[in-house]
């Protein structure tokens, strides 16, 4: 078995504060943070039941801003056998720290870091991609503001509010999610393995209903035999409950539907 995408989030605190936020940091207080023996856990379950991952993804939140992030990486390093990259992404506006630098560096031939740059910190940024490239460490620079921004700049997903929408509306969004499109985009927090982030997020806020069909729990204690058959069972879901819950803009191509990314909310 084997998931096109895996999402580790360390931390979902974050030193900006997006408007159009995917997973909505800076709207909600809670930022829950990974310790080093839930990731463990976290990472012995998935790679038990997933023989292979295509990319294990870092995301957030803000990465860099968890204090053992070397030590979580590190984990993850553990199962290079079993995921073919890992793509790291930040938003340019925290300096790497020494020990991330050199975690990264000793495994740069399995590893992509994806700078966001949102033009707030623009003093750092300059300074992470140097030392990304006087560490040999490969890197996606990606422009986030002023004019021709990447992907023509963020969609909004909306708050977690329900449309109401039928279950054939419900399906067609989930089809065409581009999270969906792509293999799923699988978040796992707090043991729980989630199609989405906005998934994961609304749930864990009590924002979205928590079915059970939606999710798979990886400290449930069952079989592994028994959590392989509910992995299966979700990866053949035809919506979940978070889509009726969102916009259903996620990798639209439509220009018009398309606003500036990583505009400030006002304090």
């Amino acid at each position: 078995m084997k998931l096109q995408n895996l999402n580790l989030t360390p931390t979902m605190r974050c030193n900006l504060k997006c408007r159009l936020c995917g997973v909505l940091v800076p709207q909600y207080e809670y930022r829950p943070q990974m310790s080093v023996e839930e990731c463990a856990k976290t990472l012995e379950i998935m790679f038990s039941l997933a023989d292979c991952v295509g990319r294990l993804q870092i995301t957030g939140g803000e990465p860099l801003l968890h204090p053992q992030l070397d030590r979580l990486l590190e984990l993850c390093f553990q199962y290079t056998l079993q995921f073919d990259g890992l793509w790291f992404f930040s938003n340019c506006a925290v300096p790497f720290r020494a020990t991330v630098l050199n975690v990264l560096q000793k495994h740069r031939n399995k590893v992509v870091v994806h700078c966001s740059d949102y033009g707030v910190q623009p003093d750092v940024s300059a300074q992470n991609i140097k030392l990304l490239e006087a560490a040999g460490i490969p890197y996606k620079y990606l422009k986030y503001y002023g004019e021709e921004q990447y992907c023509d700049g963020w969609v909004d997903n909306g708050d977690f509010v329900p449309h109401h929408r039928t279950q054939a509306e419900n399906e067609i969004i989930f089809s065409t999610c581009s999270h969906v499109c792509r293999g799923g985009s699988w978040y796992v927090r707090g043991g729980q393995l989630h199609w989405c982030g906005r998934s994961i997020r609304g749930t864990e806020l009590g924002k979205i209903p928590l079915c059970q069909e939606d999710y798979l729990d990886l400290f449930e204690d069952i079989p592994l035999e028994e959590k392989k058959k509910k992995l299966e069972r979700l990866m053949g879901v035809r919506t979940i409950t978070a889509c009726d819950y969102c916009n259903g803009y996620y990798g639209t191509q439509d220009t018009a539907k398309r606003f500036p990314a990583g505009e400030q909310i006002e304090c």
